[in-house]
């Protein structure tokens, strides 16, 4: 193992300590965070939101398995480009996907949630880092994707990358409606005044 597969493992363990950290800290408040795949949602919605953890753990396996070199067939193995500058961007697209990630934790309070959540959405967060991103937890997401697939830039990682943030594209779509049912002019207001990535 290297320094960047130091630093690629060492990401994911921050990712998931935040994760899982955030959720276990508000089941403890008793705020149900998990609304993934409500029977009311579109199939489109359930698909990508069901998707989620599936395509979390084979991504995470996958990221753990080639940056510990353990052997794997060609298609996964074998880089489509092997440039050592791409894999430092890589690092910093990861990180700085991390810290956008902590920041839009913060930001959120209580009000976080794995999926929409037609029952509880009584607050718009437009403070913090939401005054800048109206999505940085999706941002996050693109970052750190993207991040992972500069360092190990095979087709596995290129195709999830793409996949998933298409699927962030269309959940971000499917949020937009359902907050300016939510919020109407509020949600309007706050769309005009922040941009939906950054």
């Amino acid at each position: 193992m290297n320094t960047i597969d130091i630093l690629a493992i060492i990401s994911l363990v921050i990712f998931y300590t935040f994760m899982i950290g955030r959720i276990l800290l508000l089941y403890k408040k008793g705020v149900k965070v998990w609304v993934i795949g409500d029977k009311s949602k579109k199939l489109l919605e359930k698909i990508i939101e069901i998707s989620l953890v599936p395509v979390l753990i084979v991504w995470s396996a996958f990221v753990i398995i080639i940056a510990l070199h353990i052997e794997l067939p060609p298609i996964v193995s074998n880089y489509l480009i092997n440039v050592l500058w791409l894999k430092y961007i890589g690092i910093l697209f990861c990180y700085t996907g991390l810290i956008i990630f902590f920041f839009a934790l913060v930001s959120f309070g209580r009000a976080w949630r794995i999926g929409i959540d037609e029952k509880n959405s009584n607050e718009l967060i437009t403070t913090g880092i939401f005054k800048y991103s109206r999505n940085p937890i999706f941002v996050f997401m693109g970052l750190y994707f993207s991040g992972i697939t500069l360092i190990y830039p095979n087709i596995i990682f290129t195709v999830l990358t793409i996949l998933t943030i298409a699927g962030i594209h269309v959940q971000i779509l499917n949020e937009e409606q359902f907050l300016q049912k939510r919020f109407g002019e509020e949600y309007i207001k706050y769309k005009k005044q922040t941009r939906r990535y950054l």
